[in-house]
């Protein structure tokens, strides 16, 4: 029953290292690039 544990704890851990780094080449990639500067600029403007 230990090994099943461990193997559940080392599973979720790949899977959301995955997620992570999916998210984070969402994020980065050179498409995503204009849409994410104009939003950095929403609390700067005026209303």
């Amino acid at each position: 029953m230990e090994d099943l544990l461990i193997f559940t704890k080392a599973g979720a851990l790949v899977y959301f290292f995955l997620i992570y780094c999916a998210i984070l080449f969402w994020v980065f990639r050179g498409k995503n690039k204009t849409k994410f500067e104009e939003y950095a600029k929403i609390p700067l403007k005026e209303d």
